[in-house]
């Protein structure tokens, strides 16, 4: 049951922060005037060499778009931001502006994940008219949907992306898509099953409407249980499939919800802003939670910046789903000191993670990354405290000063033996730097592979890193932290020597903390694969012993699970060779 009175204190609260933020985006001079119409979208018609363009597409399409901008507009004016949306060109009045390109195959060869080539031959093709697309944002009509009778197959991708800089979203066109049609009620539509021509429209504009706010930087998420009845689905969740349906009378249709409009309110497409680019000088310094209720959490903390902020974005995704459309959200605005207070409502007892982005006046950068289980029981925030441990300890070690590594060890880490012995770790790795060694010469019990020397190191992204992540901090998955271990970005292949000299391998392997990737680990000896992990898309901490009797070559492996190597950071934690 909804709670009117929580509603309206929602709503009070939700006016006064949009007031700030209007005031503070007058300061860095951002009118909520301005529509974007400097940089408008460079609308592109993707025709295969099997098909023709359809007729009339140019007032259609206009059509479209109109009214996608027209509901862009009227949702930011709804939050606060004015008649903010992104620009358009046009031909001749009413006809979209469309920028023809003759695709060199057929339909057939432009399948769900040829995105990327389309947009290659796109790229070069506005070229040729002097329109550099690495500065525009490029959306793409494709003759993507097949009618086999009145089964509509899609064939080509319908996705998007984007940056501050520049952004592509990739759709369809059919000429049943008209947004006049989004309230009739007949048959003749089809997506997933037949369904009406409204029920059509509601879709593809919706997904339209969708992906082209991926292209503008947005994130999925979702709206709150109190805002379904009264304002639909966000637009970023499952709004693309519930946008216009209220011409229909089938209920609430889309919206953007407050994080949406206020991310959207510095994309330079949106806001008129000249891009810039700026160095992220936004910091989490601390936060601290505590239980409100069973469902509500506080969270209390402040950051450090160089740069105006508009709010913080928390975002509370479960992992249930293994997906973020389902991502709530709730903003808050950091005082002038950097000081915040914010309350999450709806929160789920499951493991989710927590993730906050600071927007600031020309884009909007992630701060941090929890994984945490907020059930109500006893230390259900201790990673998030374990989180900003490793954070001071990281600070001390990135700089690689064994003195202040020491200090931490003896004074405010001195009651902890966990914290204790892993700053005395590291504060020896970095005082007595080891060579690395190649196995089959070691005359020792053991030896940790983080020292060994490779005759093959392949990664995937920057290199081989011994003893720290990327980012040059503390090794750690499942919120577990390690002083040695081997960084190595999938898909990579480490080759070493073992000369048959070594009998037993251990090691600990998963994530780094704080990254969603999907890694596969393998071991093989002399070609042989002694063993092959599940996929591993979590931040779990997993373990395995292997024998290594007569191995002359031992290779160390990750593979990309077959979905791409993004934030793949994978980890080799503790890989230890033993005699017996």
């Amino acid at each position: 049951m909804i709670n009117l009175q929580d509603c309206f204190i929602r709503l009070i609260r939700l006016s006064f922060f949009t007031l700030v933020v209007l005031a503070l985006l007058n300061t860095v001079g951002v009118s909520a005037k301005e529509t974007g119409d400097a940089r408008p979208l460079k609308c592109v018609y993707f025709v295969p060499s099997d098909c023709q363009p359809y007729p009339d597409r140019a007032k259609r399409l206009y059509r479209v778009m109109k009214y996608v901008q027209d509901f862009y507009r009227s949702e930011m004016e709804r939050n606060g931001f004015g008649p903010m949306t992104f620009g358009l060109e046009e031909e001749n009045p009413g006809e979209l502006k469309l920028y023809e390109v003759r695709a060199p195959k057929e339909q057939a060869a432009y399948g769900r994940d040829s995105h990327g080539s389309v947009r290659e031959i796109v790229v070069k093709e506005l070229a040729k008219l002097g329109i550099d697309a690495s500065k525009e944002v490029v959306v793409i009509f494709q003759i993507g949907l097949r009618w086999e009778g009145n089964k509509a197959i899609e064939v080509s991708s319908f996705v998007g992306g984007g940056t501050p800089f520049s952004g592509t979203a990739w759709f369809y066109d059919d000429p049943m898509l008209d947004p006049e049609r989004l309230s009739s009620k007949e048959p003749g539509g089809y997506y997933g099953r037949p369904c009406s021509v409204g029920e059509f429209n509601s879709h593809y504009i919706g997904g339209i409407a969708h992906e082209l706010g991926h292209a503008l930087t947005l994130p999925h998420d979702c709206e709150l249980a109190t805002e379904t009845p009264l304002l639909g689905n966000a637009l970023m969740g499952a709004g693309n499939h519930t946008f216009g349906r209220e011409k229909r009378g089938e209920g609430k249709g889309a919206f953007l919800t407050y994080s949406e409009a206020l991310r959207l309110s510095v994309v330079p497409a949106v806001s008129g802003q000249k891009p810039q680019r700026r160095a992220v000088d936004v910091r989490l310094i601390d936060l601290r939670a505590e239980r409100v209720s069973k469902s509500a959490v506080r969270f209390t903390g402040f950051i450090e910046t160089g740069s105006p902020v508009l709010g913080l974005i928390f975002y509370e995704d479960r992992d249930s789903r293994r997906s973020d459309y389902d991502a709530k959200t709730w903003t808050v605005k950091p005082d002038e000191n950097g000081s915040f207070e914010i309350e999450l409502t709806e929160i789920d007892p499951e493991p989710s993670e927590l993730r906050i982005v600071a927007v600031r006046d020309v884009d909007s950068v992630t701060l941090a990354k929890f994984s945490y289980n907020p059930n109500g029981s006893d230390g259900e925030f201790d990673p998030i405290t374990r989180f900003f441990i490793l954070k001071r300890i990281s600070t001390a070690y990135a700089s690689k000063n064994a003195d202040k590594l020491n200090a931490l060890a003896a004074g405010e880490f001195a009651d902890s033996p966990e914290w204790k012995k892993l700053c005395e770790e590291l504060a020896q790795t970095v005082s007595k730097p080891e060579t690395p060694v190649v196995p089959s010469k070691v005359d020792a019990d053991s030896l940790d592979l983080s020292n060994a020397e490779f005759s093959v190191q392949n990664v995937g992204w920057a290199r081989l890193i011994r003893n720290a992540s990327l980012e040059n901090e503390v090794l750690s998955a499942g919120g577990k932290a390690f002083s040695r271990g081997l960084f190595a970005h999938a898909p990579s292949l480490l080759k070493c020597d073992l000369g048959q000299k070594w009998k037993r391998f251990t090691f600990e392997y998963g994530l780094q903390d704080g990254k969603r990737g999907s890694v596969v680990f393998v071991v093989r000896g002399d070609g042989r694969e002694l063993f092959r992990s599940d996929v591993v898309a979590d931040s779990a901490l997993r373990s395995a012993e292997l024998d290594v009797s007569g191995v002359t070559t031992l290779e160390l492996l990750t593979e990309d699970a077959g979905n791409g190597n993004t934030t793949d950071h994978s980890v080799w934690f503790q890989p230890t060779l033993f005699r017996e």
